[in-house]
């Protein structure tokens, strides 16, 4: 897929998310995003009815946004019990495990550091409620962040 093709599937995703979620966001951006990566890496499609998802985060409750970013984009919902969350103690971070029998699996995780970087940012911003032109750049932030300063991706 090309560089183009990319960025095209990403707005067209994010367009969905938003309206799904009712407004665009960093951690909805970050569901989007990551859900393609594990996608394209187990060359899947949303819609595959053998794909389970399984979130890993410290507090599932935190991240509304980005459990519908996920979902929205896979396909995958608790509802249709093809997607999992799993709390995990002594983990901060987010990260999510793709897996279809048929091709193994993937894990998305942000990177450490830029996990940090973001919530701090996001603590901000609530903080100052929400000034929508800074909440905009980090939502782009998101988008145009490079994959490898962004995630780390593991493959079983």
């Amino acid at each position: 897929m090309s560089e183009r093709d990319r960025i095209v599937e990403m707005d067209v995703a994010l367009k969905r998310a938003e309206k799904f979620h009712g407004h665009l966001c960093p951690f909805l951006a970050l569901g989007v995003r990551m859900s393609l990566i594990g996608i394209r890496e187990l060359g899947a499609k949303g819609n595959n009815e053998d794909l389970q998802v399984t979130l890993m985060l410290e507090n599932p409750s935190s991240y509304p946004c980005f459990i519908d970013g996920v979902q929205v984009t896979t396909e995958c919902t608790i509802n249709n019990k093809k997607l999992m969350l799993r709390a995990l103690n002594n983990f901060s971070g987010i990260a999510v495990k793709f897996e279809l029998p048929s091709k193994g699996e993937v894990t998305v995780a942000v990177n450490p550091t830029s996990f940090e970087a973001l919530s701090s940012i996001m603590e901000k911003l609530v903080s100052e409620n929400f000034p929508p032109d800074k909440f905009q750049q980090l939502v782009q932030r998101v988008i145009s962040m490079s994959e490898e300063e962004l995630f780390i991706v593991k493959r079983k």
